[in-house]
């Protein structure tokens, strides 16, 4: 704890009520340097306190002075867990100052917590992970986007999706932001005031990020936002899956010295039921093909292009592509494309020794079967 006499009067203020009325119940008492904007002195002379009993909770206080907002409010251990984590704001162990503390114990705490906070930005496997979901947070926000039609709820979503991908391209570069980073100015300036605006460690960034960055600041129109975001999100996406660890890429190379073992063990009469089941799908592309029934033949392409991805993964196949060769102007495409992928998956049953029951008439079948 500081010198009472520099103090801040507000910090002094919180200090001695804790003192005189809560000293058993409060753990810390926390400022926040870089919340500050224009000299307010916002989040210095206090941000948040620790808890230590429940009765401690009673000294959370708002209030304003001077036109500047002032939240006295409490922050518990697990919730300081969550910044460790880097699911809440990592500028709240990054930038803190202990103004006051219960004990050497508790203040060696909030240190600990720091030191995990910063090994774990350190940790690529980590960080990787939490890029991913902040990945997955802009999608489920896109998906809501994509349906507005008003300027503005359309910019507020923007902005939180690039809030959700900033965090995750920080994450990589071992660093956090706590706002969406639109330009250079952000990502490179290294001034300490105004550090919740600011992530000067953001060194390395997706392909066209501070331009279509700018793109959101300047445009007027919904649709041109939209774009922006899906190129935001494409290149951000692409950015994240480059830098996957190379924990996961040995595990990948793991994985593939048993590919032979899994392949003996992969049950392929399986995949023959299945081809068994799923031929009459292919007599019925054929037969609308051939009559250009093109609704038709695209319902039932849109279904077996389904089941390929299924059974590429059930059965550790390549991804067969029968959609790319509809056109609806040339059926005789997808027809070709469809015997073709149907020769395919009869040959891998053949390399596993497994027979097709297959009839040439309903005599045969029940000549054999008796």
């Amino acid at each position: 704890m500081g010198n009472m006499e520099k103090m801040h009067p507000l910090t002094k203020w919180v200090i001695n009520k804790i003192e005189a009325d809560y000293k058993n119940d409060i753990a810390l008492l926390i400022g926040i340097k870089g919340h500050s904007t224009n000299g307010d002195g916002h989040g210095e002379c206090f941000d948040f306190f620790v808890p230590a009993t429940e009765r401690g909770n009673e000294l959370s206080e708002t209030f304003i002075i001077d036109g500047v907002g002032h939240d006295l409010y409490p922050r518990s251990w697990e919730r300081l867990e969550n910044s460790v984590n880097l699911d809440d704001m990592a500028l709240l162990l990054d930038q803190a100052t202990v103004l006051w503390a219960r004990s050497e114990t508790d203040e060696k705490r909030f240190e600990d917590c720091r030191v995990r906070m910063w090994q774990n930005l350190k940790n690529h496997a980590f960080v990787y992970g939490k890029a991913l979901e902040y990945m997955d947070k802009a999608l489920e926000i896109y998906r809501t986007m994509i349906f507005e039609d008003k300027l503005y709820r359309v910019r507020s979503e923007a902005d939180c999706i690039h809030e959700c991908l900033s965090k995750a391209v920080a994450f990589l570069n071992h660093t956090y932001t706590e706002s969406p980073i639109y330009s250079e100015n952000q990502a490179y300036n290294g001034q300490e005031e105004n550090r919740l605006y600011y992530c000067p460690e953001m060194k390395i960034v997706p392909d066209g990020f501070f331009a279509n960055g700018r793109k959101l600041l300047e445009a007027k129109d919904v649709n041109v936002l939209k774009d922006t975001v899906f190129a935001l999100l494409k290149t951000t996406r692409a950015f994240i899956l480059e830098r996957k660890p190379a924990e996961s890429a040995a595990q990948d190379a793991q994985g593939a010295k048993s590919a032979a073992t899994e392949a003996e063990e992969i049950d392929f009469q399986g995949l023959a039921d299945w081809y068994q089941e799923l031929s009459l799908t292919w007599r019925r592309i054929r037969y609308f093909c051939e009559n250009k029934m093109v609704e038709k033949a695209y319902v039932d392409a849109c279904y077996l292009q389904e089941e390929f991805l299924y059974i590429a993964q059930e059965y550790k196949i390549d991804e067969l592509n029968l959609l790319d060769s509809f056109d609806k102007d040339n059926l005789s495409l997808l027809a070709d494309r469809s015997n073709l992928l149907e020769k395919i998956i009869q040959g891998i049953l053949a390399d596993h020794g497994i027979k097709i029951s297959s009839y040439s008439s309903v005599e045969d079948f029940l000549s054999e079967r008796g």
